[in-house]
């Protein structure tokens, strides 16, 4: 992976470049899921739902396919500096599949990414946003113990169902093991959950090589701002991204660059492109991401660790205790690709084994094929989408 070639002065030059990039904007609007699905032909509802602890947060549904005929929930939920548009951007994406399948989907979108963002930081249609009015106080355990929690809720109380089916890709996947051991009575409300590519270990992954050679810059960098890449106005960032990516010269430019993070070259065409550059990256808690760099570092998937004291006001403990993932009850089905640089296969075999209700594990036997593949790459994708549906059907 060419990423892993980076010395410390390149490496700081790309992250800064980030920072001061995405920092300067004006009020654009960009693609979103809504529009996604309304291009499609699908029927459209969205929702706010508030946390306990007063998140503000947004969800999409396609209740049917066109028959009026609503069927089981599935919650689908998105990855790390994404949101719920990976499984809508194309009509042959997993929402449109599911939904084709009859059934009844919802879309989350985590605390500051997508609907759920733009329902916190815009007083009014047309108005400046205020990222400062979201709270950035919050790692992947507040996405599991507050949020997934009140969106089953949500939707179980509104879909009259005693269950539904999760697919968690990526950052996803870590949700639903938070929410499912730290909370294990939602256990009887989820009736099976399918990963795509589950972000949890990391012992095996090129990314911790490199990850580790840069930790205290990382630190230093997280610890200076509230959440990243730090922008005043995401949706005019990320329109000033796609307007340069549609420049011939600048194209191939933002194609490497996406290749680079899946560690593959990836069989694209430039809509794609554009597409993925008008919605990533979508802002991250700088939390969250100390979060993951903690499980990276100590190789371990446990509570946030505020330091000696914290720790023992939060946890009566020296250290943070580990999410027991024995409490995760749940028919579990899994893919992943033997080409995925993040997710490993020998990292993913690691997680497996520690949850007690594995049902299968498919690895995708092929060269193209990596973490960001699996939900973009059009030949990938497929594979996924049909091991999904066939799982939930079952």
């Amino acid at each position: 992976m060419k990423l892993l070639n980076l010395d410390k002065f390149q490496f700081i030059f790309i992250l800064f470049s980030c920072v001061i990039f995405f920092n300067t904007c004006d009020y654009v609007t960009c693609l979103d899921t809504s529009q996604r699905i309304k291009e499609f032909g699908y029927p459209l509802e969205t929702y706010d739902v508030w946390t306990d602890d007063r998140a503000h947060l947004g969800i999409e549904r396609i209740p049917h396919n066109g028959n009026n005929v609503i069927g089981r929930p599935v919650l689908l939920m998105h990855g790390l500096f994404s949101d719920s548009i990976v499984f809508a951007i194309r009509n042959s994406s997993l929402g449109y599949v599911l939904s084709d399948a009859g059934f009844d989907v919802w879309l989350y979108n985590c605390r500051g990414t997508g609907l759920s963002r733009t329902l916190s930081i815009y007083k009014r249609p047309g108005s400046l946003p205020n990222m400062n009015r979201i709270s950035w106080d919050f790692s992947f355990h507040e996405l599991g113990v507050y949020d997934l929690t009140a969106v089953i809720d949500f939707i179980l109380k509104k879909t009259e169902y005693s269950k539904l089916d999760i697919v968690g890709y990526s950052l996803g996947a870590t949700v639903a093991f938070v929410c499912l051991s730290d909370k294990p009575e939602y256990n009887a409300k989820v009736n099976k959950l399918a990963l795509i590519a589950p972000a949890t270990n990391f012992k095996t992954s090129s990314v911790t090589v490199l990850i580790k050679q840069f930790s205290e810059i990382l630190s230093i960098i997280l610890n200076g701002i509230d959440y990243f890449p730090f922008t005043v106005d995401p949706d005019t960032t990320l329109s000033k991204l796609r307007n340069m990516c549609a420049d011939e010269n600048v194209l191939m430019s933002c194609k490497r660059f996406i290749d680079a993070l899946d560690g593959v070259d990836l069989p694209i065409d430039k809509n794609s492109v554009l597409d993925l550059a008008a919605v990533f990256p979508q802002p991250v808690s700088s939390k969250l991401l100390k979060h993951y760099l903690q499980v990276i570092m100590k190789d371990k998937l446990s509570h946030y660790d505020y330091g000696t004291s914290g720790n023992l006001i939060r946890y009566n403990r020296l250290m943070p205790p580990d999410y027991d993932l024995s409490k995760v009850t749940v028919p579990i089905f899994v893919i992943n690709s033997k080409a995925d640089y993040l997710s490993t296969p020998k990292d993913t075999k690691r997680l497996t084994n520690s949850l007690p209700n594995i049902k299968e594990v498919n690895y995708i036997d092929q060269v193209q094929g990596g973490h960001l593949s699996l939900v973009i790459n059009p030949n990938t994708r497929e594979i996924v989408n049909s091991f999904i549906r066939t799982k939930l059907l079952d």
